[in-house]
């Protein structure tokens, strides 16, 4: 049976039985819609096999937990956002030992899937999902709301184990641990709103000076929805804020011209855009224009998905891909190359250029 937690004294009361655990279970109900940083409503937790315990984070302070998250092997799945959220909240870097959803990606079943679509596949168990757009702001939560919230982290010890030991006897413990510290860094490390602009649709086809107002377009807009902690898309879409980079309208009313464009654009925040275009900075540097170039090694990496079984988008994500075409194989990190495997670091760099040597599209 679970534990609801609402005050501080029944959280440090639970704390010896965290503090023992060998593995803790952690999940997290949030509402993201209205903010910049998403706003967490419940925190769920399971040492070992004990009953879960649910934490009302509108009632109680979560500093107590601090300790216990960053001393414990944690168990998640799909953590990014978990994490960014404890890690704001806590100050803290959660101490993360692995995500079922990327161990799933190393253990031959693809990346991302479901926590439902794996719970089936390996434990043979159908989850209830009927609270998934719950309003996990109402006070009091009902039953159905915490016995879904607490599903999720008393099913995650039994799936850790399941996947952890196809991915161990497919050997690839290690490099699925060093894909969920990725992972974690980079849920806990500040945006980079300086290069935030690479992210928008069609931002490689941009000329110099539109690319400059674009940058400086886009970081202002990250900035301040993280100071207001609005939603960035509540402020401005990035397809406006493309189109402005674009157009480089003059006044209010040439902005207007976009009959899209939200209306306390042209109105509040007219000043402000204006004064960008008129001194947007240099412009940062071109993108590479190499759709073909990706397009191919996207499809490499699919062979070496069917080579060693671990899905594709994490043997090469995007943004890796980006960095081996500008610097080479050596970009990647080390149990990257490892899995991708000579052949693909000939591919790269082979002195016809992209070449695919003998043998490589052979399957297992």
């Amino acid at each position: 049976m679970s534990r609801l937690i609402r005050t501080t004294a029944a959280l440090l009361a639970s704390l010896p039985e965290l503090e023992r655990a060998s593995l803790l279970a952690v999940d997290t109900e949030f509402h993201s819609e209205r903010w910049f940083y998403p706003r967490l409503m419940l925190l769920q937790l399971r040492a070992d096999r004990g009953d879960p315990i649910l934490v009302d984070a509108l009632a109680v302070p979560l500093e107590p937990l601090a300790h216990v998250l960053t001393s414990r092997p944690l168990v998640l799945h799909g953590c990014q956002q978990d994490i960014q959220i404890l890690h704001r909240a806590l100050g803290v870097v959660p101490n993360v030992l692995l995500d079922t959803q990327v161990a799933a990606g190393f253990a031959g079943v693809g990346y991302p899937v479901g926590l439902g679509t794996l719970v089936q596949r390996f434990l043979g168990i159908t989850m209830e999902k009927g609270e998934t757009l719950s309003d996990w702001s109402r006070r009091p939560l009902t039953d159905a709301q915490l016995g879904y919230a607490a599903e999720d982290v008393l099913i995650l010890a039994d799936l850790y184990e399941a996947i952890v030991a196809e991915v161990d006897k497919r050997g690839h413990r290690a490099a699925a641990q060093s894909a969920v510290a990725e992972l974690v860094a980079r849920a806990t490390t500040p945006p980079d709103d300086s290069r935030a602009w690479e992210r928008v649709g069609g931002a490689q086809l941009l000329a110099d000076d539109e690319r400059a107002c674009l940058r400086s377009l886009v970081a202002w807009r990250d900035r301040e929805a993280r100071e207001r902690d609005v939603p960035k898309n509540g402020l401005a879409g990035d397809a406006i804020l493309f189109d402005i980079a674009r157009r480089r309208p003059a006044n209010a009313h040439e902005m207007r011209a976009n009959r899209k464009m939200p209306g306390h654009l042209s109105r509040q925040e007219a000043d402000t855009i204006l004064g960008i275009l008129a001194d947007p900075g240099p412009p940062p540097r071109a993108l590479r224009k190499e759709r073909g170039a990706q397009d191919v090694l996207r499809a490499v990496s699919r062979v070496a998905e069917r080579r060693t079984g671990v899905a594709a988008e994490l043997l090469l994500p995007d943004g890796d891909m980006v960095r081996v075409l500008a610097e080479g194989p050596n970009a990647l990190a080390p149990w990257r190359r490892d899995l991708l495997g000579a052949e693909f670091e000939a591919f790269v760099v082979g002195s016809d250029g992209y070449n695919i040597p003998a043998g490589f599209l052979r399957g297992p």
